[in-house]
């Protein structure tokens, strides 16, 4: 009789201790603004991560286009209307012009790999940086790179003749390129592209090849033009609610990082199979035609790569008073170069790996009382 009553205590005190640690248990909500894709499976992994890492104290839901669009996230993230998402910097550039500086140079690098890595190595240590978005009452956790961007259309465009007039979709370097090639450059988001060039408002948009297939762009677009011009690097893919951050215990803060870890690194592994989807289709086989660039075009746009990064110093210094613009991109180039090393190694198509990189070589070494 005494054992069992024991038993039966035993199992009442852990039942309760379960319901307490239930009880306890908070959801996150992860808000990103447009349609399924690598970025998305990023944030899946990050939610099954952090599960783990704290063992259940904290799970994260995403949340896919039905919350608040791209240039929403922003704000509600601020507002604590949603706990992480998905912010892009570029469209924000009088409240992250250091941010920016370094997400400019497009250019730089066609290995999105090795950019994602330098990205973080960058911004973790990034004090600038990081107080822009604590001003935004936001903790910046890193920033991974897609692409490279690409241009497509409705007419064909592969001549400096072929694009004079034409409106195209494009922000920041990808804007540039649009305006040097001579065309008409419009910054608007890549959630109405579909409908602006339905209408003829646009003729094309730059952005990765797989929005081909997972904006519907293929239904509205005819030509893919085969010169890559720069990574998307402005994707803050997780950045979070400072008050949220704050209310973490130290370990939470490191199961959090290293979540972030593992979610670039499945965003960035899985965006770029996705990219290659289109890019080594058959003609047509998603709706749109890959086509060379003729010559005076190709000059042209080479010509651009090498000469933007001055440009984007410039620009810095001028219009936004980054007095020391010229060694902060030297410093990111050197990590890039440092990384491109670093991921050599890697087998690309293992997530985990790249993940375990990103997290032994930056996130693990955060000192975390510097983002408080």
């Amino acid at each position: 009789m005494k054992k069992s009553k024991y038993i039966s205590l035993v199992l009442g005190v852990a039942m309760v201790a379960g319901m307490s640690a239930s009880v306890q248990a908070k959801e996150l909500k992860y808000v990103f603004g447009g349609n399924e894709s690598g970025l998305t499976r990023g944030g899946d992994k990050f939610a099954e991560v952090l599960a783990e890492e704290t063992d259940g104290r904290y799970t994260a839901k995403v949340y896919i286009g039905n919350l608040f669009g791209y240039k929403e996230t922003n704000g509600a993230l601020s507002q604590g209307l949603g706990d992480v998402g998905f912010v892009i910097a570029p469209y924000f550039r009088a409240e992250y012009p250091q941010t920016n500086l370094i997400a400019d140079l497009a250019t730089a690098s066609a290995n999105p790999y090795a950019a994602t890595g330098a990205l973080n190595e960058y911004y973790m240590s990034c004090e600038a940086c990081i107080a822009e978005f604590k001003a935004q009452n936001q903790l910046l956790t890193g920033s991974m790179a897609i692409g490279p961007y690409y241009m497509y259309s409705k007419p064909r465009i592969d001549s400096l003749e072929s694009m004079k007039g034409q409106k195209i979709r494009g922000f920041g370097t990808f804007g540039r390129w649009v305006t040097e090639m001579g065309g008409s450059a419009s910054n608007i988001s890549s959630n109405d592209v579909y409908s602006a060039m339905s209408q003829g408002v646009l003729s094309g948009s730059t952005h990765t090849a797989y929005t081909i297939i997972n904006l519907s762009m293929g239904e509205v677009t005819d030509y893919l033009l085969d010169a890559p011009i720069g990574l998307g690097m402005g994707n803050s893919l997780f950045s979070t609610n400072l008050d949220l951050w704050n209310s973490f215990s130290d370990e939470d803060k490191r199961a959090f990082l290293k979540a972030v870890a593992y979610g670039h690194a499945t965003a960035t592994v899985e965006y770029q199979a996705d990219n290659l989807i289109v890019l080594e289709s058959k003609p047509g086989e998603y709706g749109v035609e890959i086509i060379k660039p003729k010559d005076d075009l190709l000059a042209k746009h080479e010509e651009f790569r090498k000469k933007d990064i001055d440009l984007i110093v410039k620009n810095a210094v001028e219009q936004y008073g980054i007095a020391d613009a010229e060694a902060r991109k030297d410093r990111f180039l050197e990590l890039l170069a440092k990384w491109e090393k670093l991921v050599e190694t890697i087998d690309y198509k293992d997530s985990d790996a790249l993940g375990k990189l990103y997290n032994d070589e930056v996130f693990s070494k955060v000192d975390i009382s510097k983002l408080n």
